[in-house]
């Protein structure tokens, strides 16, 4: 499996937990701190659905798409992350294979009224019975834009943002994440 993220993994290096094992991943010409300056200037316009820690160690920007198993353990099991001390904030990477249906039911959750029960629903199969708006549709689309933008190409990705920047690759737990952020 080849998976990239080139602006957040330049000469850091990045864990992937998949199925099959952890990898390196390739740097590139974008370094860390210019990726993330990219996160910080679109985060608080992107409208991340945000689980908060209550004793936050560390704050993760998690790309996510709902047609993506390993996306849905994550979002399942964000108790856990955030009973770990991890802020979990999502946003949708859409992905081109299914550009169409993951912007159309993620926008769905962006317009919901609970976006995060509406996030855990999607996640679990369950789609919000509202519909999707052009202007939930279009923050969909500029969340994937962000992860065009640092080269997310798989999900969930997930990217420490806080204290430094360092990125996960796939369901990785969150004792794995603390593990090797110590």
């Amino acid at each position: 499996m080849h998976f990239c993220i080139k602006a957040l993994t330049a000469g850091i290096f990045t864990f992937a937990s998949f199925s099959s094992g952890a990898s390196a991943v390739p740097a590139s010409d974008v370094t860390p701190q210019m990726a993330y300056e990219d996160i910080s200037r679109s985060l608080t316009e992107l409208e991340p659905v945000t689980f908060q820690a209550k004793a936050e160690k560390h704050k993760l920007l998690v790309f996510i798409e709902n047609q993506c198993v390993y996306c849905s353990y994550v979002v399942k099991n964000v108790k856990k992350y955030t009973d770990a001390g991890l802020t979990m904030s999502f946003v949708t990477m859409v992905p081109s294979s299914i550009k169409d249906s993951v912007i159309e039911d993620m926008g769905r959750v962006w317009c919901a009224s609970d976006r995060q029960k509406s996030l855990q629903n999607a996640m679990a199969g369950f789609l919000p019975g509202n519909d999707s708006s052009e202007k939930c549709k279009n923050l969909v689309i500029k969340q994937s834009e962000l992860a065009d933008r640092l080269g997310v190409t798989a999900t969930p990705a997930m990217v420490v943002l806080e204290p430094s920047v360092h990125t996960f690759l796939g369901s990785v737990s969150p004792e794995k994440i603390l593990a090797e952020l110590r």
